[in-house]
């Protein structure tokens, strides 16, 4: 009777890769206890045994040190921040550094059982609600001061600084604010504001955990208000804002920068001009200015829903028969 194919190579190989398996099964597990062993030893004073931070000496440090149970607070800890954190310590903090105590294997053995830690038990939480929680923290860690919890800009610091802060619970106020502008402000702050660059502490993935978590703080429009009459609103002021110094409060283009110029700014006021204009025209007027004339280009300060907003509300509000 012929033999199985397998029963000589490959029940070798077989009993190969089960060894393989085992040796690794075998060797990770060591250094789990070894990693186990040399937190116990060396970082359960501060960090707690069970990693929650929640020791006598935890409680008085400043900062606090690492909740490493904590699955939020670890979601966007690499293993090159917690490496360096271990080896070299964290400047400001009572992290000190380990590089001198424990070695290169020992660092790999300890952030091996760290991330035991942030494997609880039970539902696993959502990549969003991880970015949702992640946000949160960091927003009530570095924006609350200013903005304040609910976004409301109605803190101590917010009334005496100059611009304003912003209002992340206004709809309206944030209508304007597109993500891109979102994301920029946070990464390298705002000139003349008070709003300081975070691109230095944090990630691009923590920046939008933020940007997100900011989304959140965002109040229902008031009562009666639909949400295209956001347009007419935040249209006058973007006119107000770059618009009314030539072209007047009233459209009319009687002011006296207006006077000055040659040739004068457009009259929003003179129907039967503005109703031979079409929208294409004044927005690319808008953009990229008239060449000539004191019309600067104005697509590097709006975006294109600005244009469409304050393009409504020069149609809406200026149809005075001249």
């Amino acid at each position: 009777m012929p033999r199985p194919f397998y029963s000589t190579y490959s029940m070798r190989f077989l009993l190969l890769i089960a060894g393989l398996l085992f040796e690794t099964t075998a060797a990770d597990a060591a250094n789990a206890a070894n990693g186990q062993v040399l937190y116990a030893r060396y970082c359960a004073l501060c960090h707690g045994p069970n990693g929650l931070a929640a020791t006598d000496v935890g409680r008085i440090l400043q900062p606090r040190p690492r909740r490493f149970a904590d699955p939020v607070e670890m979601a966007r800890v690499t293993d090159d921040q917690m490496y360096q954190a271990i080896k070299n310590g964290v400047p400001g903090s009572s992290m000190a550094a380990w590089q001198g105590v424990l070695s290169e294997p020992q660092i790999g053995d300890v952030m091996d059982y760290l991330r035991s830690f942030s494997l609880p038990e039970g539902p696993k939480m959502s990549e969003d609600e991880i970015s949702l929680a992640v946000g949160k923290r960091l927003y009530d860690a570095d924006c609350a001061f200013c903005h304040g919890t609910s976004g409301d800009a109605d803190t101590d610091a917010a009334r005496v600084l100059k611009p304003r802060p912003r209002r992340f619970s206004d709809p309206i106020e944030m209508a304007r604010v597109d993500d891109g502008r979102l994301y920029a402000a946070i990464k390298i702050g705002v000139s003349g504001t008070s709003m300081a660059s975070w691109g230095d502490r944090l990630s691009p993935v923590e920046i939008i955990d933020v940007m997100r978590y900011i989304r959140t703080l965002e109040q229902p429009l008031p009562e009666g208000m639909q949400r295209a009459d956001i347009d007419l609103i935040v249209g006058e002021r973007i006119y107000d804002d770059y618009c009314v110094a030539c072209h007047g409060s009233k459209g009319d283009a009687n002011t006296p920068l207006g006077k000055a110029l040659s040739p004068p700014p457009r009259d929003f006021t003179q129907r039967q001009a503005m109703a031979q204009l079409p929208d294409s025209q004044l927005k690319n007027s808008i953009i990229h200015g008239i060449p000539g004339t004191a019309m600067a280009p104005w697509g590097g300060v709006l975006n294109p829903e600005d244009v469409r907003r304050v393009l409504r509300y020069i149609r809406k509000n200026f149809q005075r028969q001249r």
